[in-house]
């Protein structure tokens, strides 16, 4: 009996850790090809509300020229430029919520929005918002520093790309083709870039990779910086500057057939892959999920497919979080918790990744004891009173799903080359 015991016993064991590698390594069960099932649900294009006015005065401003008392108490969010936090994130995701506001703004309004994003471009191309890639853990002793572009670091100029795009897209302004821009190293070293160059930098890695993605830091491949290029070069496209859809192929079906179903939980997107060891973290986060579909969902060759992953995303929740998020975080994170971000920027992500994929009774979930707590209304403006290494980014977010639930869609606005 002890011996058919411990069998019984051993035997679950083993089924349980089968089970659980399996749900590791199955491709993805999704759709991949378009479907006239996953059109998005249409709506009703009004101008742009009394809120949404108030965060584009609030952005325009926030961008814009401070004064130095201004600028320290905005855009002084410290560290080392190396976290969730990180200067570069807060002024892309500035530039995104501007772009969400003008895709239904009139023509005034879509010059305030040209005017943020060329301001959000020139603080990108500031020293100390890339200097961080010149460490000597990063690109500093490479033979091409201090280039911040030349090779990885994606999750700088995904975003660079992004917003070129969109600056292109508000404006039909081509002067980042023609005249470029520069990298200023010091008075002896300055490194000069157009659109053009940017993206076949990003696309010759694209080609050589198995994986066709671009690593952030050095050897680790992430899914949601990857997907800012890909919107990138989709809006590029659509202005005539060229077609990347096979490139924008073969990433999104490698990403869905691997970075699925993480073996310890937590998410539905694996955190990060290894391309040396070619191993993943097997940990998921609703935060990185909520990154990672808001800006698939633009970009995906089927809607469908963004909206049945965040179909398992929601189902992961701690809903325990939003019922009165807190804007502290405890720094706990472990590798089974591997959350950096307080509750209030998880529920903005989230929030936004809702309304882009038409999830309306999840988006006012989290955002009612959100704004009930930190969001203002103050001096004309429109922002979320938190921290300030998230306040601009969560703002941003909040934004951006304001502007997904008056009408705005970034998957269905396409410029035209020829306005």
């Amino acid at each position: 009996m002890k011996k058919i015991k411990w069998f019984i016993i051993v035997a679950v064991v083993a089924l349980l850790c089968w089970v659980t590698l399996r749900r590791s390594f199955i491709v993805c069960e999704l759709p991949i090809r378009k479907s006239a099932t996953h059109v998005a649900k249409a709506k009703k294009v009004k101008p742009l509300t009394e809120d949404e006015q108030a965060a584009l005065r609030w952005l325009d401003h926030i961008m814009g020229p401070l004064t130095p008392e201004e600028e320290k108490e905005w855009w002084n969010i410290g560290g080392r430029q190396f976290g969730l936090f990180s200067t570069r994130y807060n002024i892309a995701f500035a530039g995104y919520s501007a772009a969400a506001l003008g895709i239904r703004g009139n023509a005034e309004q879509q010059a305030v929005v040209a005017r943020i994003l060329d301001n959000a471009i020139k603080r990108y191309l500031k020293k100390e918002v890339w200097a961080y890639s010149q460490s000597k853990s990063y690109w500093g002793k490479k033979p091409w520093a201090p280039d911040p572009c030349y090779r990885e670091n994606v999750m700088y100029t995904g975003h660079l790309l992004q917003l070129l795009a969109l600056y292109e897209g508000f404006t039909h302004d081509t002067k980042y083709w023609t005249d470029g821009f520069d990298f200023v190293w010091d008075e002896t070293k300055t490194i000069h870039y157009d659109v053009q160059k940017l993206i076949d930098v990003t696309v010759e890695q694209m080609r050589a990779a198995d994986s066709g993605g671009v690593t952030c830091e050095p050897g680790l491949l992430f899914f949601p910086c990857n997907n800012h290029p890909h919107y990138a070069m989709k809006l590029f496209a659509a202005l005539g500057h060229g077609d990347w859809t096979t490139e924008a192929r073969h990433w999104e079906k490698w990403a869905l057939e691997h970075y699925c179903n993480p073996l310890m939980g937590g998410g539905v997107l694996n955190l990060v892959y290894h391309t040396k060891t070619k191993l993943f973290y097997p940990r998921g986060y609703s935060g990185l999920d909520a990154w990672s579909l808001l800006w698939y969902e633009p970009w995906a060759e089927d809607r469908g497919t963004a909206l049945a992953l965040w179909g398992k995303a929601k189902e992961l929740l701690d809903w325990q979080k939003f019922v009165e998020p807190s804007d502290t975080f405890a720094g706990d994170n472990n590798c089974m918790n591997p959350q950096q971000a307080p509750d209030t920027v998880l529920a903005v992500f989230l929030a936004a990744a809702s309304r882009a994929c038409d999830d309306t009774t999840t988006a006012e979930r989290l955002e009612r004891p959100l704004d009930a707590k930190y969001l203002r209304r103050q001096n004309g403006f429109y922002w979320l009173e938190v921290g300030r290494e998230w306040r601009i980014g969560a703002t941003a977010n909040r934004i951006i799903a304001l502007a997904e639930e008056n009408g705005s869609r970034f998957r269905d606005w396409t410029p035209t080359a020829n306005p």
